[in-house]
Formats: C-alpha cells, sequence, structure tokens
C-alpha cells in the first residue's frame, strides 16, 4: 500500500456479549475468533456503555455516552432515535481524514446508513453473507494510496439464533451461567446461541483470511467487538456485567499478540484509542480515553471505574451504574420489573417466562429498588443487594457521589427530569398539529 496509516477493520456482533471460548464459556465453538485474541490484546474487563444494541453502538462509534449522543433507545422502527445533529461517527471522522469508509451488514446506531458517513455500503444479510461481501470486496479491491476503513457488523447471534451453517450442540452439554435456572428451556437456547456464535465465528475466520492473505495484511488494525450481552435474563437490558460486559480483541501492528489486559474499559474507548493509533487528534468532547498505553506496553494510569446507562428499550426504565475493580452500584429511577421482556416470544423472548417462572420472584421484589450494591469480589453474579446494609453505607455513598458527578459533568438530561426518546417527541407534535 501507498499510505502509511494502518487501515482499520471493525467486526461486531450482535448480543454476543463476553460468550467466547476464549473469554471462559468452554461449551462455545469460537476457533477462529480464539486463535485471533492468541495473535492479539484481549481486554478480560471490557464493557459497553449500554445493554441494548442502538445506544450502546452509537456510543462506539461517537466516543460519547447515549445521554449525550441523542441515541437513548433503539433507532429502527417507530423508536425514532437518532444521533444529534452534531455528532460525528467514526466514519465520517476517518472519511474526513483521507480514509476510504465502507459499510458490511446493517448498522444498528443511526436512523439510516447515510447518517453514519461511510462512502460505500455493502451486503447485508446473516454473517455468511456479510463475510461473502467482504472477501469479494478484498478480492476486488484496487491498490490504493488511501487507507480504508471496515465497519463490519453481524446479526448473530441476536435471537432467533440463526446457525444454517452450523448443527447445534445437544442441550445436555451446555454449561448453564450460574446466574442462570438450569431448565431445559435455557439449555435449548443456550445450544441453539452456541451454534449462532459457532457461525459468527466461521465468517469472522473467512474476514480474517481475507485480509492476512491480502497485501494490507502488515497494516491493517483488526478489531473484534460485541455491542452488550447475551439475550437472556440478567444479561441484556440490564446493568448486571452479562448484560454490559462484552468482547474486545484488537491486532495491531507492531503490538506483542497474545495478551491479556485486565484494566478496566469502556467502549466509548475505542473511537480515542484507534484515532491515537493512527495518529489522528480526538476533539475535546469525547468521553473515553485512548487505551493506546495498554495496547503498546507503556504502562498509564488504569481507569478506576467504568459507567453505563439504560434510559430505553421497549419502555422507559432509566437507570445509571458505576462499576469499580469491586463495586457496582446500580441507581434505578423508575419502579419498573427488574427484568425487561419483549412481548414476541419466539424471535425475542424465548425463555424469559419460563426463567420467571423457575425463579417465582416474590411480588415485593419484583420491581426495582432505588439502589443496588454488590460486592463483586465476594459476589460476582450480583445476587446479594447490599444497598440498604448499614456496614456498607459509606461505599454505597462514595458511589452515589461518583455516580452523580459523572452525570453533571457528561450534562445527563437525566438529571433535570424524566427523558422523552424520540417517538414521543414526534408524537406528540403530530397531536398538535391537527
Amino acid at each position: 500500500m501507498g499510505t502509511s496509516r494502518p487501515n482499520i477493520v471493525v467486526v461486531i456482533c450482535h448480543d454476543l456479549g463476553q460468550h467466547l471460548n476464549c473469554y471462559g464459556a468452554r461449551d462455545v465453538r469460537s476457533p477462529n475468533i480464539d486463535r485471533f485474541a492468541e495473535q492479539s490484546i484481549r481486554f478480560a474487563n471490557s464493557f459497553c456503555a449500554a445493554p441494548q444494541c442502538s445506544p450502546s453502538r452509537a456510543a462506539l462509534w461517537t466516543g460519547r455516552f447515549p445521554h449525550a449522543n441523542g441515541v437513548v433507545g433503539l433507532t429502527h422502527g417507530g423508536f425514532q432515535n437518532d444521533l444529534n445533529p452534531g455528532e460525528r461517527h467514526l466514519a465520517q471522522i476517518l472519511g474526513d481524514g483521507g480514509y476510504e469508509t465502507h459499510l458490511f451488514g446493517n448498522q444498528h446506531e443511526a436512523r439510516s446508513a447515510e447518517r453514519c458517513g461511510h462512502h460505500y455500503r455493502h451486503q447485508a444479510g446473516k454473517c455468511a453473507q456479510v463475510a461473502d461481501g467482504f472477501v469479494e470486496f478484498m478480492a476486488q479491491r484496487k491498490m490504493s494510496d488511501r487507507p480504508i476503513f471496515a465497519e463490519i457488523c453481524f446479526q448473530e447471534p441476536h435471537r432467533p439464533f440463526a446457525h444454517d451453517d452450523v448443527e447445534p450442540k445437544d442441550h445436555a452439554s451446555m454449561i448453564v451461567p450460574p446466574w442462570l435456572p438450569d431448565i431445559p428451556e435455557v439449555r435449548e437456547d443456550l445450544s441453539d446461541l452456541e451454534a449462532s456464535v459457532s457461525s459468527a465465528d466461521k465468517a469472522f475466520g473467512r474476514i480474517l483470511q481475507a485480509i492476512d492473505s491480502s497485501d494490507i495484511a502488515d497494516n491493517t488494525i483488526v478489531v473484534f467487538t460485541a455491542d452488550h450481552g447475551i439475550a437472556f435474563p440478567r444479561a441484556k437490558m440490564t446493568l448486571y456485567d452479562p448484560g454490559i460486559s462484552v468482547a474486545l480483541i484488537m491486532r495491531v501492528p507492531g503490538a506483542e499478540g497474545g495478551v491479556t489486559r485486565r484494566e478496566l474499559v469502556s467502549n466509548v474507548d475505542v473511537v480515542p484509542t484507534l484515532l491515537d493509533l493512527i495518529g489522528m487528534p480526538a476533539t475535546s468532547n469525547l468521553h473515553g480515553r485512548s487505551v493506546k498505553c495498554l495496547i503498546d506496553g507503556r504502562g498509564c494510569a488504569p481507569r478506576d471505574c467504568v459507567f453505563a446507562e439504560k434510559t430505553y428499550h421497549t419502555y422507559y426504565d432509566p437507570m445509571r451504574a458505576i462499576r469499580t475493580d469491586r463495586w457496582k452500584l446500580i441507581a434505578n429511577f423508575e419502579n419498573a420489573p427488574w427484568q425487561e421482556t419483549s412481548p414476541d416470544y419466539w424471535n425475542n423472548a424465548k425463555c424469559y417466562v419460563e426463567v420467571s417462572n423457575a425463579l417465582h420472584p416474590e411480588y415485593t421484589v419484583i420491581y426495582h429498588p432505588p439502589f443496588e450494591l454488590f460486592d463483586l469480589q465476594n459476589d460476582p453474579h450480583e445476587q446479594h443487594n447490599l444497598a440498604d446494609d448499614p456496614k456498607h453505607a459509606a461505599v454505597r455513598d462514595d458511589l452515589i457521589r461518583r455516580l452523580r458527578r459523572w452525570m453533571e459533568q457528561t450534562e445527563d438530561p437525566l438529571l433535570d427530569g424524566p427523558m422523552p426518546q424520540a417517538a414521543y417527541t414526534r408524537r406528540m407534535k403530530a397531536f398538535k398539529s391537527v
């Protein structure tokens, strides 16, 4: 290539979390991603800014939290949320910096693909089809002085767990996470989830092969990540760790591979890190911070906490969280049920009802308490809320103050009252126009 700036390829999965063999899910077939981790830097304590698709992706691609970038809920259909007019997607930033920008698959961070600013949009569909599009692009690509940026979006393993090219494993062989009840419906869903992850792994292997056999192999940053946790109770749509822990693996030319970093990182850190790696300046309004020092081994002062938020998914359920190495505090601002579910049972909520039946929670505990405090060192699965324990009042109050300070510094509108999403704003405008 005639450019000194590295190419950038980012592959993002839907609803994957850290459900990979290289992250400890030993019953998952992810050999291509696992081998990639052996060549790369794997961030073991990587978290997303939000446990839902659009808000998390908007945070990832802008380096700014959802309450600031405008995507406080889903972007598609009647939800109608979108990036605020002044927000800049990484594709726009890199495009202005001389990169040729490409989108493979369907983005989910804006109302339209055009809003994201990619120069070219390619094959969508299932992960195998998206991989087809990238492989074809690499085969036909002409030498250029312009580096490329490719955003590659896999639908998998979003429910209903597509896996056309993978046979599911026997239900009995599945390892049920300790935060879920071991019931047949959960095992069945875990089997289909695993097959869908395996399908995405196959597609990722083909993408990696296309890069590694090309003339840009030695000058390309490759990132593999996910938007949020798996679509199971106490994961997706919650601020518990299974909802906000995400895979983040980065292969950087010249950096040592096979490295695991255990410092806390957030997906708002990805944009400033990539800009730092390629020598482009980051704007001062980014909420993330570069972790280039963790990649090149120089060492640096790590984050002492990460923040996460949820405002809307299928309904208004505002909450904010702060997580340190040891503690998690969740502030819940509405008296909503602790687990949000979709009425679309077969496509989005299968096993949720069965889990509720198995847990059989008392009526008095099915709604959010104002605060949840977890000692992650002694209670890693967040089963025992210590918020009302007098022995932990000082920890709770310190985390509340730190969380509120973050909300103030990032100008979270929630501090000033209930937040409407775009659906409300547009429908009220239509209502008043008659």
